[in-house]
């Protein structure tokens, strides 16, 4: 828990500082309703009750991270795998067609978020201990994503597993409603960068930089070596 606590300092003035512009951007939109996702999100109503600024705080950066730093961190993990992996990428380069199959592999070998956070509502019974109600529970994904039980050979990066149900991207009614996005994002990347490299390398394994990953499992930097067709 210490590494998280040091992550969790490390980026709060960050977060402060991005709330508080999310905070005077939902301000603005109070005054001057648009079309827009934010002005939409003001004018939410149920029941007589609409949003609170915080709410859509909230709401607003959930976005605006999930939906765009994951699958950053996905496109850095594929090609990352897939120089690991070379077999595997000349698979894919000769069958392109299974570039889904890729991706999927590579959300359960190296999934961006490999811990998500549960509060419990009510007492639970799991593995033989009790958690109390209102805890805070910490699911580790990328454990799961190795089970043997449910994966032959966990370890193994391979592209042809299927059927694939890694929990990458959550469960029940906690499921990733971008998932689909997130997928349709990866493919069209994906498909761009191998249409237009046929070899691409990671250049210097010593200088790939990668995130903390108590955050996220994703590079900071990571250099390559093309050739263009």
């Amino acid at each position: 828990m210490a590494d998280v606590e040091r992550a969790l300092d490390s980026i709060a003035p960050t977060v402060r500082e991005m709330n508080g512009y999310l905070l005077d951007h939902i301000r603005h939109h109070r005054k001057n309703p648009g079309e827009g996702l934010t002005s939409r999100l003001v004018r939410a109503e149920v029941d007589g009750v609409r949003l609170t600024d915080q709410e859509i705080v909230g709401f607003v950066a959930l976005l605006l991270v999930a939906g765009h730093i994951t699958t950053t961190a996905l496109l850095g993990n594929a090609l990352l795998s897939l120089d690991q992996y070379p077999d595997e990428a000349a698979w894919l380069r000769a069958d392109p067609g299974r570039l889904p199959d890729v991706i999927e592999e590579v959300l359960r070998w190296l999934p961006p978020f490999p811990e998500l956070g549960r509060r419990t509502t009510r007492e639970v019974q799991l593995a033989g201990r009790t958690l109390p109600a209102d805890s805070v529970v910490m699911a580790n994904l990328a454990a799961a994503n190795r089970d043997p039980a449910r994966f032959a050979r966990p370890d193994d990066f391979d592209v042809t597993r299927s059927p694939n149900p890694h929990l990458t991207f959550g469960h029940g009614i906690h499921f990733c409603f971008g998932a689909p996005l997130a997928r349709l994002e990866a493919r069209i990347a994906l498909r761009l960068v191998l249409e237009r490299f046929p070899e691409i390398a990671v250049a210097r394994r010593s200088e790939v930089e990668i995130q903390n990953p108590a955050v996220i499992v994703s590079v900071r930097r990571l250099p390559l070596e093309v050739r263009r067709s």
